[in-house]
Protein backbone atom coordinates (compact mmCIF):
# COMPACT_ATOMS: atom_id res chain seq x y z
CA UNK A 1 0.00 0.00 0.00
CA UNK A 2 1.13 3.53 -0.72
CA UNK A 3 2.46 5.52 2.22
CA UNK A 4 -0.51 7.65 1.83
CA UNK A 5 -4.27 6.95 1.03
CA UNK A 6 -6.86 8.95 0.87
CA UNK A 7 -10.65 6.85 1.41
CA UNK A 8 -14.47 8.05 0.98
CA UNK A 9 -17.25 6.06 0.65
CA UNK A 10 -17.18 6.08 -3.14
CA UNK A 11 -13.41 5.58 -4.25
CA UNK A 12 -9.86 5.22 -3.56
CA UNK A 13 -7.02 6.77 -4.57
CA UNK A 14 -3.67 6.83 -4.02
CA UNK A 15 -0.82 9.53 -4.02
CA UNK A 16 0.48 7.87 -7.24
CA UNK A 17 -2.75 7.54 -8.66
CA UNK A 18 -3.40 11.61 -8.65
CA UNK A 19 0.30 12.06 -9.88
CA UNK A 20 -0.49 9.53 -12.77
CA UNK A 21 -3.65 11.96 -13.69
CA UNK A 22 -2.41 14.80 -13.70
CA UNK A 23 -3.69 17.09 -16.06
CA UNK A 24 -1.33 19.15 -18.23
CA UNK A 25 -2.04 22.91 -18.44
CA UNK A 26 -0.35 24.04 -21.67
CA UNK A 27 1.17 27.90 -21.86
CA UNK A 28 1.71 30.14 -24.72
CA UNK A 29 3.40 33.69 -25.09
CA UNK A 30 1.58 36.31 -27.30
CA UNK A 31 1.93 39.69 -28.36
CA UNK A 32 -1.05 41.77 -28.22
CA UNK A 33 -3.64 43.10 -25.35
CA UNK A 34 -6.69 41.06 -23.55
CA UNK A 35 -9.41 42.51 -26.03
CA UNK A 36 -7.74 40.66 -29.19
CA UNK A 37 -8.92 37.18 -30.09
CA UNK A 38 -5.79 34.52 -29.59
CA UNK A 39 -5.83 33.11 -32.75
CA UNK A 40 -4.88 36.41 -34.32
CA UNK A 41 -1.99 36.89 -32.08
CA UNK A 42 1.80 36.66 -32.63
CA UNK A 43 4.13 34.47 -30.39
CA UNK A 44 6.74 35.83 -28.94
CA UNK A 45 9.92 34.21 -30.48
CA UNK A 46 8.44 35.38 -33.83
CA UNK A 47 8.18 38.84 -32.35
CA UNK A 48 11.30 39.49 -31.03
CA UNK A 49 13.17 37.87 -34.60
CA UNK A 50 10.96 40.45 -35.83
CA UNK A 51 12.59 43.25 -33.96
CA UNK A 52 16.32 42.10 -34.43
CA UNK A 53 15.19 41.85 -38.21
CA UNK A 54 14.28 45.35 -38.07
CA UNK A 55 17.35 46.49 -36.09
CA UNK A 56 15.31 47.35 -32.86
CA UNK A 57 17.61 45.51 -30.39
CA UNK A 58 20.62 46.81 -29.52
CA UNK A 59 23.99 44.40 -30.14
CA UNK A 60 24.27 43.06 -26.46
CA UNK A 61 20.14 42.51 -26.79
CA UNK A 62 21.10 40.47 -30.06
CA UNK A 63 24.08 38.51 -28.86
CA UNK A 64 21.50 37.66 -25.74
CA UNK A 65 18.60 36.64 -27.97
CA UNK A 66 21.16 34.40 -30.09
CA UNK A 67 22.64 32.54 -26.81
CA UNK A 68 18.75 32.01 -26.26
CA UNK A 69 17.73 30.85 -29.27
CA UNK A 70 21.05 28.11 -29.16
CA UNK A 71 19.32 27.18 -25.58
CA UNK A 72 16.15 26.34 -27.06
CA UNK A 73 17.47 24.65 -30.13
CA UNK A 74 19.85 22.40 -27.68
CA UNK A 75 17.59 21.79 -25.03
CA UNK A 76 14.34 20.63 -26.80
CA UNK A 77 12.88 18.82 -29.84
CA UNK A 78 12.15 21.17 -32.81
CA UNK A 79 8.84 20.44 -33.99
CA UNK A 80 9.07 19.90 -37.50
CA UNK A 81 7.41 22.97 -39.09
CA UNK A 82 9.06 23.12 -42.12
CA UNK A 83 8.47 19.48 -43.17
CA UNK A 84 5.06 18.24 -41.82
CA UNK A 85 1.96 19.64 -43.85
CA UNK A 86 0.25 21.14 -40.81
CA UNK A 87 -1.80 24.06 -41.40
CA UNK A 88 -0.25 27.85 -41.47
CA UNK A 89 -2.18 28.72 -38.51
CA UNK A 90 -0.53 26.19 -36.22
CA UNK A 91 1.28 27.25 -33.40
CA UNK A 92 3.25 25.83 -30.43
CA UNK A 93 2.41 25.95 -26.39
CA UNK A 94 4.66 24.73 -23.53
CA UNK A 95 3.56 22.02 -21.20
CA UNK A 96 3.38 23.97 -17.98
CA UNK A 97 5.68 21.39 -16.50
CA UNK A 98 8.55 22.55 -19.27
CA UNK A 99 10.05 24.83 -16.10
CA UNK A 100 13.05 25.60 -17.57
CA UNK A 101 11.62 27.14 -21.27
CA UNK A 102 8.87 28.65 -19.41
CA UNK A 103 11.10 30.42 -17.69
CA UNK A 104 13.79 31.81 -20.74
CA UNK A 105 10.27 32.49 -22.17
CA UNK A 106 10.19 35.33 -19.74
CA UNK A 107 13.45 36.32 -20.13
CA UNK A 108 12.28 37.70 -23.95
CA UNK A 109 9.04 38.83 -22.01
CA UNK A 110 11.35 41.12 -20.50
CA UNK A 111 12.87 42.00 -23.61
CA UNK A 112 9.80 42.62 -25.65
CA UNK A 113 8.47 44.85 -22.44
CA UNK A 114 11.73 47.13 -22.15
CA UNK A 115 10.18 47.91 -26.41
CA UNK A 116 7.32 48.58 -25.66
CA UNK A 117 5.82 45.30 -26.83
CA UNK A 118 2.75 44.37 -24.57
CA UNK A 119 3.06 40.58 -23.95
CA UNK A 120 -0.12 37.88 -22.95
CA UNK A 121 0.29 34.47 -21.26
CA UNK A 122 -2.50 32.27 -22.10
CA UNK A 123 -3.42 29.28 -20.30
CA UNK A 124 -5.51 25.86 -21.50
CA UNK A 125 -6.31 22.77 -20.39
CA UNK A 126 -6.94 21.95 -24.14
CA UNK A 127 -5.23 24.43 -26.41
CA UNK A 128 -6.72 22.38 -29.90
CA UNK A 129 -6.31 19.82 -31.73
CA UNK A 130 -2.78 18.32 -31.26
CA UNK A 131 -0.95 17.82 -34.29
CA UNK A 132 2.64 17.11 -32.39
CA UNK A 133 3.53 16.37 -29.19
CA UNK A 134 7.14 15.90 -27.15
CA UNK A 135 7.55 16.38 -23.09
CA UNK A 136 7.96 19.67 -23.33
CA UNK A 137 5.42 21.05 -26.04
CA UNK A 138 2.57 20.32 -28.31
CA UNK A 139 1.93 21.99 -31.77
CA UNK A 140 -2.05 22.65 -32.01
CA UNK A 141 -4.40 24.16 -34.50
CA UNK A 142 -5.75 26.18 -31.76
CA UNK A 143 -10.14 26.16 -30.99
CA UNK A 144 -11.61 29.27 -31.54
CA UNK A 145 -12.05 29.55 -27.89
CA UNK A 146 -9.17 28.50 -25.51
Amino acid sequence: MPPFHLTSDFFVVSLDDAKRKRVNVFVRFVVGNDGEHHRSLTGIITEVRLLRDKGVLSPHQVSWLEETYIWFNSNLPVPPFSSAKWPEDAVSWFRDDATDAIRKMWDIVALLREHGVTVRMLRSANPGRILYQDPYQVVVVEWRTI
